[in-house]
């Protein structure tokens, strides 16, 4: 892996990604951006599915030209290595030697198919940290439950608080916001277990539940519930205080309005335009001019940034193997028996 910025708070931990989308993804970004060496690892049969989302381009290799994978995950190395053959699992078990970190949010029992049970992983590595970012939990009797952000906000309660009237609202694939948030609460519990780890010199397995983490954010709502006085959906009208309003600004957008003053509701496109955002840190550039996820905290005598733009599938598939000592022949053998490859198996978009 590459040398971290000494400066950053993280600098010398390694991480090995096996994130999706953004729950996982995200998470191990937030401990990029805070000095941790990342290895992105993703299967030739079974690639990021944000390499295929919206906006690829349909070029020869699509799979690179996503704009939602690389908004996510800047900056980290990709190692493209089939986990499903029994020798890719020895190789990513080789890596898991010197990591400090395995982040992961496949479906419940996926690891276990791959034979990387955590709990073997666990004896096997008793210093290792695994984050397991699931949609119920490891344990329960929705653990096997495949979600996504709506149906995370449905089971969490958060669906049922939003919109007005008689139907609940879901941000859906739009924002997606369990996913948002959960990256936070992941790479604080990541920390928190690292700094154990330095304490006790035992590493952990991390269960965290998207459901539970997008309940927590119900707060004081949950709470009433739970004491028999739940709340009603009130949209935007909140008896509890009638001078907040939002209202129509005459020129085909809206204002909120509040007893002494009011502030304009903005769509994406002005609140990229605005001062205050463009000099603040939820969207970044990366080194080629491409937008890039943000960081959401600032050091004063540590600057954070962008350093490096997203990597092409595979591009680092030797480096990162041999940083953990394989001899070039090994990677040989490894890219012949098309365990390592730099494009998805099937080059079709479906």
């Amino acid at each position: 892996m590459p040398q971290s910025d000494p400066a950053l708070p993280l600098a010398g931990i390694r991480v090995v990604d096996l994130g999706w989308i953004t729950a996982g993804a995200a998470s191990s970004t937030l401990l990029l951006d805070l000095g941790a060496d990342v290895v992105k690892v993703e299967g030739p049969g079974a690639p990021d599915p944000f390499r295929q989302w919206e906006g690829a381009d349909l070029g020869t290799d699509w799979w690179n030209r996503s704009p939602f994978f690389a908004f996510t995950n800047r900056g980290k190395q990709s190692l493209c290595l089939d986990l499903k053959d029994p020798r890719g699992r020895e190789v990513l078990l080789r890596l898991l030697e010197e990591a400090d970190v395995l982040v992961e949010n496949f479906r419940r029992g996926v690891m276990a198919s791959f034979g990387l049970d955590p709990a073997m992983l666990r004896q096997r590595f008793p210093r290792l940290v695994i984050a397991s970012i699931s949609s119920q939990g490891e344990t329960g009797p929705d653990r096997d439950m495949v979600s996504f952000g709506s149906t995370l906000e449905a089971t969490a309660g958060l669906a049922a608080l939003t919109g007005a009237g008689e139907a609940p609202v879901i941000t859906g694939r739009d924002v997606n916001y369990p996913d948002q948030v959960v990256c936070l609460f992941a790479a604080g519990a990541i920390v928190a277990a690292l700094l154990e780890r330095d304490r006790t010199g035992q590493g952990a397995h991390l269960d965290l539940s998207q459901r539970e983490l997008t309940s927590f954010l119900l707060g004081e709502e949950l709470i009433a519930a739970a004491a028999g006085a739940p709340s009603p959906r009130r949209g935007n009208l909140d008896p509890a205080e009638p001078g907040e309003r939002l209202v129509a600004d005459g020129e085909g957008g809206w204002r909120v309005e509040w007893p002494g003053g009011s502030a304009p509701v903005r769509d994406g496109v002005a609140l990229a335009a605005a001062e205050e955002f463009v000099r603040g840190t939820a969207v970044l550039r990366s080194p080629d001019g491409s937008p890039a996820k943000g960081i959401p905290f600032r050091f004063a005598r540590r600057p954070l940034a962008v350093k490096d733009s997203c990597h092409d599938l595979g591009a680092d598939n030797r480096t990162v193997l041999q940083a953990a000592g394989f001899a070039a022949e090994e990677i040989d053998r490894l890219e012949a028996a098309g365990l390592l490859a730099t494009a998805p198996r099937t080059a079709k978009r479906g």
